[in-house]
């Protein structure tokens, strides 16, 4: 499922990084799950909580769990109706609403292009292939600074990259959520994907991928993508062959 800001092209190397944590703790929480890219596709934990404060986004992996059946095709006149009257089906929202439109961005458009994709076949595809793997994961729908931390887990947080994306309650606190990082870094093993980080922060792996704003426009750009960790954090990933200098 396409979703403004997933990390579909880079999720396996993220998830094998994430995957440092089990040898510490058997529980991973995702404060931003998102389209659950990463989330999917981690192994070796027992336990996996998946957080997002997008509420129509958990009611459709929630949904999913319980056996919903997601719509092959969507249409146009659909999408606009959905979107006036999101609440009933909030399920049917959280597809439509990011799978269904342009770039992932919620309802940001009826999602078309030259090649006359099926993005609602392809979105429930998608969704149907990770829920292989999500069928025993726990969906909550909080804040992510009021996520219950199991003793000692492992924690993942893919938050809106600062001047990018808006949060879904409004404007984010960057600030705020570095100290948050900080503060959690006391007690758990925490990875951070963002571009950029403050001085306390460590890049253990990056890589340059390239963006699409507008297919029919050839509107491309490239960024690099980067994953965190707390320098409190080093010392227990410091045999990880992929921390860089």
């Amino acid at each position: 499922m396409r979703y403004q800001g997933g990390k579909s092209r880079i999720a396996k190397d993220i998830a094998l990084h994430v995957e440092g944590g089990v040898s510490l703790s058997r529980t991973l929480v995702s404060l931003f799950c998102g389209a659950c890219n990463i989330e999917a596709k981690v192994k070796g934990f027992d336990r996996i909580i998946c957080n997002d404060n997008q509420p129509y986004l958990i009611a459709l992996f929630q949904a999913l769990q319980n056996g919903y059946d997601l719509p092959e095709t969507v249409t146009e006149e659909q999408y606009h109706y959905i979107k006036e009257h999101k609440d009933d089906d909030p399920a049917l929202t959280g597809f439509v609403g990011f799978a269904c439109s342009f770039g992932g961005k919620w309802f940001g458009g009826y999602a078309r292009d030259k090649a006359q994709v099926n993005y609602a076949l392809r979105g429930k595809r998608s969704l149907a292939s990770k829920m292989r793997t999500l069928m025993d994961a726990e969906f909550t729908c909080l804040d992510y600074r009021d996520v219950l931390l199991p003793d000692g887990c492992a924690v993942y947080a893919d938050p809106p990259y600062e001047n990018t994306t808006k949060y879904a309650n409004g404007d984010f606190n960057t600030a705020q959520f570095w100290e948050y990082m900080r503060q959690i870094s006391k007690d758990h093993v925490v990875y951070i994907s963002e571009l950029n980080a403050p001085d306390d922060f460590v890049c253990i792996w990056q890589k340059e991928i390239r963006r699409i704003l507008d297919v029919n426009k050839n509107n491309q750009f490239k960024s690099t993508e980067k994953l965190y960790i707390h320098k409190d954090n080093l010392e227990i990933i410091q045999n990880n062959s992929c921390i860089i200098p």
